[in-house]
């Protein structure tokens, strides 16, 4: 069985992509197809295994975007060609940022507000319309939590980051295709299982009531915890699919709600120029993140702690422990986040909505003490 209905439509299995492209593009009645990827994946080896799942009757228009970080200047330029060339849907291909910048596209297309409007923050999701043009999202490795969620980060005209959040930005076709990630370079490897392991572990703190969502996490932190140390080794069949199934369950659990560390991810996000990898963000805070739960008194929760016995039980630094030694940054500094910048970071966190979601909520003082074992 290769289609999942959880949230979406979503297509898993090896060899897939031309086949579940080809299915769902064909079985919609419009003609222009508006596809957005990146130069790494339309211009690269993987580019005529995509061509070859678009149908022939179908005008397919495409655009190859560098992009780092979504811009709404530039979400602005592509929703302009959109409508300008009477396209009816919208394909993304690759990794978050180029996801993310589709869904603000998406979202550009359908209504005329502003996006400050819109704003997570500012209760904007209620405002986001239900009717959009059908989105198919083909992520690689570091873009599941894209393809497979409602939400998105963009950086408005005047240089504000903002976060866009509706179950109608969710991608209403999600193809997971294993064999995309055969040459996935061992950083970025390393890097998903990390975002992934945060995401199932902020998930089993949560204290939101979700059981279905908590066994999608089990499994996901498993597989993930499994897949680590061959992610960065021999990255076989078996491997890759471990890790993007770990991928996939991580993105579906963020229905229980994000947690502390995407919280401090974004505001470290907030404070720095340059694009920044959170899964290797994810790697340093996930120890910090432990440690500051227990200091606040909370039990670690059983199923967690059962999955966690792999790596001594979940505690603190056994998990920096089985961390250590993976190809990725090993300070806040080698990531371009300077230390004179922190402060900020953590009054932006201590604010975030998705602490909500977090079983304690620390404040920035606690926070800043975090990250100052990061610097």
């Amino acid at each position: 069985m290769t289609l999942i209905n959880y949230l979406n439509r979503v297509h898993f299995a090896d060899n897939i992509l031309e086949e579940a492209l080809w299915a769902e593009l064909d079985q919609r009645a419009g003609r222009n197809v508006f596809v957005l990827s990146d130069p790494g994946h339309l211009g690269g080896d993987l580019a005529e295994r995509f061509r070859a799942g678009l149908p022939l009757p179908k005008r397919v228009h495409a655009f190859s975007d560098p992009v780092d970080f979504p811009t709404e200047a530039r979400a602005r330029d592509l929703a302009a060609r959109y409508r300008a060339l009477g396209c009816e849907l919208i394909v993304a291909f690759g990794p978050g940022a180029v996801i993310n910048l589709t869904k603000v596209v998406r979202l550009l297309v359908s209504q005329s507000r502003p996006l400050c409007e819109l704003a997570e923050t500012e209760g904007g999701g209620l405002r986001i319309p239900q009717a959009m043009p059908d989105m198919i999202a083909v992520p690689t490795l570091r873009g599941f939590a894209s393809g497979l969620c409602g939400h998105a980060s963009v950086r408005l005209e005047d240089g504000q980051s903002i976060d866009l959040a509706s179950p109608a930005l969710i991608p209403t076709v999600t193809i997971c295709d294993p064999t995309l990630i055969a040459a996935t370079p061992p950083h970025i490897q390393a890097s998903a299982a990390c975002a992934a392991i945060a995401r199932c572990i902020e998930a089993l703190w949560s204290p939101n009531y979700n059981p279905p969502a908590d066994g999608i996490a089990l499994d996901g932190l498993t597989r993930a915890l499994r897949g680590l140390g061959r992610a960065v080794g021999t990255f076989d069949a078996e491997a890759r699919r471990d890790l993007m199934a770990a991928s996939l369950n991580a993105a579906l659990v963020q229905q229980k709600g994000l947690g502390l560390i995407h919280a401090i991810g974004c505001a470290l996000e907030a404070v720095t120029p340059g694009p920044l990898d959170r899964g290797a963000v994810a790697r340093l805070l996930l120890p910090e993140t432990l440690r500051c739960y227990d200091a606040a008194g909370l039990a670690q929760p059983k199923a967690l702690q059962d999955a966690l016995v792999p790596v001594g039980g979940g505690t603190a630094e056994a998990l920096r422990s089985h961390l250590a030694g993976l190809p990725l940054p090993a300070r806040l500094s080698d990531m371009g986040v300077l230390p004179d910048r922190l402060d900020r970071a953590a009054a932006i966190a201590a604010r975030h909505r998705a602490l909500n979601n977090a079983p304690h909520r620390p404040a920035s003082g606690e926070i800043r003490a975090m990250l100052g074992t990061m610097e």
